[in-house]
């Protein structure tokens, strides 16, 4: 227990920071979420065409007992990360001396190559798939398949690639059973036979996993290609073709080893313009021959089981970012048992440890403090990955509300190392309409359009400069098509209310208004504006009854002048 509640206590020392923290990046795919933020939407995580349904009916809890307040996200992301710092601690203690079993989660603890999957909410999906797997396997240990088959689908549910464990469980476990008569000594002193014997080995329950996991495997990818997911599967080999990923992760991967061993620079982006070459190659393929003469000792069966993990996003399955730190979580899991085990055979190896340990704790907290705001981590961003687009447009975001002029040259870089980008010229267009400069918005705005038709915040806005111009007839021709594009985007219909108010149809803005009513109750603002339009219809009955829940029985008109909604800038 003591060892437990010291995993816990470090944990939150290390990382209780981050409950202060924004949200970063994708976290945007949450809070814009109406699935997530709208209480009434849980059935559609029923839903069965859709990945990581588990892992975003988390962020629906979240919002459901906290709003949007990124406290209660991040409070969530630390806690499941210690857990699985104390299962992963109580899976190798049944296999392993207890000294490598704590030295081991302990660098899965406090190892900076962390901080990413724990302080950036979205990546919860990796944390929660390391739980369920982590489940997964001591449910093994204690030969219990059904428990551990049911896991690993949880796991699945949180992230697709979490496959990854049943398969290296199906491929390993054979190999496993004859580790302990090739330690060396490293951790025999303390091990239990008969806890190692327990590790379920029948050759039907291996193919049952070899086989789900391929079975899910290709469902994950032909959903990806039913949703038209271009950012990774099969619609990726537009972007990049399996070969070229392949090679280009070749050299990925030394980068991520030079991280676990060395970290420091750490960088939310990294640059990989060019795929590897002859000596990555050769290099890769001498380390998988290695491990794979090493396959009965220890040493070699980390390494594959490394390997295996990192396959799902480090192999001939495309994706659109060649690389991410948060991908290692997984991995880590080996590479953590590996290094606690190499430790272990050094000379006053609590000494080492510790010091060890420390450093990485130092590491850590000096990383976490580049996340404490999107400004701090996108400087560093572009610092570390100066030719990255993305990098440049999300400091320009970060910049956007507090110095506009910083935030124009972040996006003016962006579009000269990516010029077909229409978020940063999106962006353009907010800066030049917070400064009434219309013409100038309206041209960023249509030219967004023309570099991507689709994108319906740069209707939505082009429909509310119009509006400010006077345009109002012109304006509603641009709400509605914000609608056809967004269909879900109740801002519009506020705004479509407005220019129907401004006009004196109020018959019309009335539907829009209980449209807007139905997903945000609590919208003031839309019930005065429904009130007024009720009574300037001459409904007065229905008016009163608006009027009496806004609290003004007796009211007549509505005091609010109302105000368009622009489109976030990070949609």
């Amino acid at each position: 227990m003591k060892i437990k509640l010291g995993f816990i206590a470090a944990g939150l020392l290390l990382f209780g920071a981050s409950f202060s923290h924004p949200f970063h990046f994708d976290d945007a795919l949450i809070t814009n979420d109406s699935n997530v933020t709208n209480a009434a939407r849980w059935p559609h995580f029923f839903n069965p065409i859709y990945l990581r349904q588990l892992t975003f009916f988390s962020f629906y809890l979240n919002h459901l007992l906290g709003g949007l307040n990124p406290a209660g996200f991040h409070v969530v992301n630390v806690a499941i990360h210690i857990a699985n710092v104390v299962l992963l601690y109580l899976l190798l203690n049944r296999f392993f001396e207890r000294w490598i079993a704590v030295i081991a989660a302990a660098i899965f603890l406090v190892h900076p190559i962390q901080t990413e999957p724990v302080l950036y909410v979205y990546q919860r999906s990796i944390l929660l798939a390391c739980f369920f797997s982590l489940l997964g396997l001591i449910a093994l240990a204690k030969n219990r398949p059904g428990w551990a088959l049911l896991t690993f689908f949880l796991a699945f549910e949180s992230k697709e690639s979490a496959l990854a464990v049943p398969l290296a469980v199906a491929l390993l476990i054979g190999w496993g059973k004859h580790i302990g008569a090739h330690l060396n000594g490293a951790v025999d002193s303390g091990a239990r036979k008969e806890e190692r014997s327990s590790v379920v080995n029948a050759p039907s329950l291996r193919l049952i996993l070899f086989g789900a996991a391929l079975l899910l495997a290709a469902g994950t990818l032909l959903i990806l290609d039913y949703v038209n997911e271009r950012t990774v599967g099969v619609d990726a080999t537009e972007l990049i073709s399996p070969l070229r990923y392949l090679l280009t992760q070749t050299r990925v991967v030394f980068t991520y080893l030079r991280l676990l061993v060395f970290p420091y620079p750490q960088s939310l982006e990294y640059e990989f313009q060019n795929a590897g070459g002859f000596f990555s190659a050769a290099g890769m393929v001498l380390l998988l021959v290695g491990a794979w003469l090493l396959r009965h000792r220890i040493w070699g069966w980390c390494a594959l089981a490394f390997f295996i993990l990192l396959a799902p996003t480090s192999s001939i399955i495309p994706s659109a970012d060649a690389a991410f730190e948060h991908r290692l979580y997984l991995p880590m899991l080996a590479f953590a048992l590996f290094a606690a085990c190499l430790i272990a055979r050094i000379p006053k190896r609590s000494w080492v440890a510790g010091g060890l340990l420390v450093i990485l704790a130092i590491l850590t907290v000096r990383r976490e403090n580049v996340w404490s705001s999107d400004v701090a981590l996108w400087e560093d961003t572009v610092r570390q990955a100066p030719g990255k687009a993305r990098a440049w447009f999300n400091l320009g975001g970060a910049y956007l509300s507090k110095d506009p002029d910083k935030a124009r040259g972040a996006f003016v870089r962006t579009l000269e190392l990516q010029p077909h980008f229409p978020e940063a010229v999106y962006d353009l267009g907010l800066i030049e309409q917070g400064k009434k400069n219309w013409i100038t918005a309206l041209s960023y705005y249509e030219r967004a359009l023309a570099q991507e038709p689709s994108y319906w915040p740069a209707a939505n806005n082009m429909g509310n400069t119009l509006f400010a111009m006077g345009q109002l007839d012109r304006s509603l021709e641009f709400f509605e098509k914000t609608l056809r594009l967004n269909p879900g985007y109740w801002p519009a219909q506020y705004n479509i209310a407005i220019v129907h108010f401004k006009s004196g149809r109020y018959t019309d803005a009335v539907p829009r208004l209980r449209t807007v009513l139905d997903w945000q109750p609590d919208f003031r603002e839309a019930r005065y504006l429904l009130a007024a339009s009720l009574t300037r219809s001459g409904d007065r009955r229905s008016a009163d009854l608006e009027w009496a829940r806004l609290g003004e029985v007796n009211a007549a008109e509505s005091r609010n002048t109302p105000t368009m909604i622009l489109a976030p800038s990070r949609p």
